[in-house]
């Protein structure tokens, strides 16, 4: 999904990958996302991760795994704002982060939850 403002350029992309591979599950997560850097700190991430929360629901997900670098405090807040608990870190094996380190959340979506 691409989020895109008036003029038709795009700000920011987010993907949902279910099921969860090995790779996702230790280093990737349910979804990823990013939104370009002239745009940032406007809260197109925080907007679009409750966005794919909501549809992660209606197709029947009681909680996904969003994982970030631990260096990224920015996405770090969007992920926590949305009901992410820090479940562990890990080394990041494969070089995906800056800082060699990947926080690993869940975020629980029942039904009853409101995002």
């Amino acid at each position: 999904m691409a989020v895109c403002e008036n003029d038709g350029r795009v700000v920011g992309i987010i993907d949902y990958r279910h099921p969860l591979s090995d790779f996702l599950f230790k280093f990737g997560g349910n979804i990823g996302y990013s939104v370009r850097p002239d745009e940032r700190r406007k809260g197109y991430a925080k907007e679009m991760l409750g966005l794919i929360l909501a549809r992660c629901r209606e197709a029947g997900e009681a909680r996904v795994l969003v994982c970030c670098d631990s260096d990224n405090e920015a996405s770090r807040k969007t992920i926590v704002r949305n009901g992410g608990v820090l479940e562990n870190e890990t080394a990041d094996t494969v070089g995906l982060t800056k800082s060699g380190t990947i926080q690993r959340y869940w975020i629980n979506i029942k039904k009853d939850l409101i995002v």
